[in-house]
């Protein structure tokens, strides 16, 4: 036990498990108080504090675009001569995979619709301007805003890493030069717990999201009683256990590598199919409309906290995606920043800003824009399943529309369950970095210690499924998001603090 413990910091490792177990038990022996409490925590973090989520978007996109074209943007992040740890076709999908999970699937067909009979800017519902606005709102909250977020975490902890040598993964570290004595004190511990928590919070949102979604459509699929639907979610964890297990026991370059790049290509697939087999010029018509509206839109969103209405919009859709993207922020600058050795700083804040966008954009652009089709064209009433059936009824219902439904239902569960396993994987990548002592940069975090976290996320999971914990951890998510704001604008003067330092003239 002392060996396998020998290489963890405990200062980090026990408080964080401690809190998770705490969070169980507290939402399983009091949930409804439990489920009140955190609500009012939401609702004064968004409505008080919601300004200041559209601020560090604001900021972290601004620095992004300061930093890649001043004249630090052609430092390497390694060595003078050294060339990029991975190809640029696995950096982008593991990037990307890490990033989105199945959300992007199921999120991607459904937002829009919510959109479309609740829209922005007191725009009439169900209306022309509806559908459009609805058709590119959706990319705006996965589009260039939301992977601007991760620019500062990913230079910090890539710098530090490979440019300065540091040992560590670990935010605290990154922020070194600004919180001197104290990144290895109480408060370097307290950001890094914090960083866990988040990262958990994140990842059993999207377990959340995806697990119902995908048994109920493996139900449909199969003709299984509903009285069977726990059971089957479960089955889905199982699966999905067996699947990104393997993958993390595996590494980085023999696991999440490989698992990413064929994520990408069955999620290519799959959308070119229901291009191809759909409303193909309907789409594309759709996606061209909404590109300039984006641009003639883009400050406007950024800045919209409607403060002479409800703000129920920015509240329950910007200010919320905002936090979501800030609690996720160290999982995707740590990660993206283990995996960017070799490359130059300007081309991994462009890179991962555009591809990454863009990534969400397509998925958007065909998703969005098939299902955009059928409400619009009578096909299938989906605001109205949505609001009376759910998010699965209404992801059924999307599908039963493609010809061959049932294997392309069983195709989509299939880019569902690579897509989740593989952000799954790269958080339980991450914890295990952040709870190790000291990670060389060609090193991973031991074994067991990624097993332990990529289970943990399961375990996690099914308690909430028990005891009806989910949306309670979704808002706990964002709400995480607001002391980590604090640590995203401390990456940002780090980061310019330590370039400055050590290029005074480039």
């Amino acid at each position: 036990m002392k060996k396998l413990l020998h290489e963890v910091n405990l200062k980090i490792f026990i408080p964080s498990c401690l809190v998770l177990i705490a969070l169980i038990a507290i939402l399983f022996f009091n949930l409804d108080g439990a489920d009140e409490t955190i609500t009012k925590i939401y609702d004064f973090c968004t409505e008080k504090f919601g300004w200041l989520y559209l601020v560090a978007c604001i900021v972290s996109f601004g620095f992004g675009i300061y930093l890649s074209s001043s004249r630090f943007g052609k430092v390497k992040l390694g060595e003078k001569d050294e060339k990029p740890q991975f190809s640029n076709i696995s950096w982008i999908a593991m990037l990307f995979t890490a990033g989105v999970g199945t959300s992007i699937v199921i999120l991607g067909f459904l937002e829009p619709i919510y959109y479309v009979s609740s829209p922005p800017f007191l725009i009439e519902p169900m209306s022309e301007t509806a559908y459009e606005y609805a058709h590119m709102y959706g990319q705006f909250h996965w589009g260039f805003s939301a992977w601007a977020f991760y620019s500062p975490a990913i230079i910090a902890v890539a710098y530090m890493m490979y440019v300065r040598k540091n040992a560590s993964i670990r935010l605290s570290s990154a922020c070194s030069i600004m919180l001197k004595k104290h990144a290895d004190g109480f408060l370097g511990c307290l950001i890094d717990i914090v960083v866990v928590f988040g990262i958990v919070a994140s990842i059993a949102t999207s377990l959340g999201i995806g697990t119902p979604v995908l048994a109920d459509i493996i139900m449909k699929v199969f003709s299984i009683p509903k009285a069977h639907a726990f059971t089957v979610r479960l089955a889905v964890l199982v699966i999905w256990i067996l699947i990104f297990g393997t993958s993390v026991y595996l590494g980085l370059d023999k696991g999440i590598q490989r698992l990413s790049n064929i994520n990408i290509v069955m999620a290519f697939v799959f959308m070119l199919i229901l291009v191809f087999t759909g409303p193909t010029v309907d789409i594309l018509k759709m996606e061209i409309n909404s590109a300039g509206l984006y641009v003639q839109e883009f400050f406007r969103m950024s800045t919209y906290t409607q403060p002479f209405g409800s703000g129920e919009f920015t509240k329950n859709w910007t200010v919320f995606y905002w936090g979501w993207w800030i609690a996720f922020m160290p999982m995707m600058g740590i990660f993206v920043g283990k995996i960017s050795r070799g490359r130059t700083i300007r081309s991994v804040m462009w890179g991962q800003l555009i591809w990454g966008s863009l990534g969400c954009c397509f998925s958007f652009m065909v998703f969005g824009g098939y299902s955009l089709y059928l409400q619009k064209s009578g096909i299938v009433d989906l605001v109205s399943i949505l609001n009376s059936q759910g998010q699965s009824a209404a992801v059924i219902a999307i599908l039963e529309t493609l010809p061959m439904a049932k294997i392309m239902m069983l195709f989509l569960c299939a880019v569902c369950f690579v897509y989740l396993a593989t952000t799954i994987d790269s958080c339980a990548y991450v914890l295990a970095g952040v709870t190790t002592k000291k990670l060389l940069p060609a090193s991973d975090p031991a074994r067991w210690n990624r097993l332990f976290w990529a289970v943990l996320f399961c375990v996690l999971s099914i308690a909430l499924m028990l005891i009806g914990g989910i949306e309670a951890v979704k808002i706990l998510a964002v709400v995480v998001g607001l002391p980590l704001t604090f640590v995203l604008f401390l990456l940002m003067v780090s980061v310019k603090k330590i370039l400055e330092k050590d290029y005074p003239s480039v």
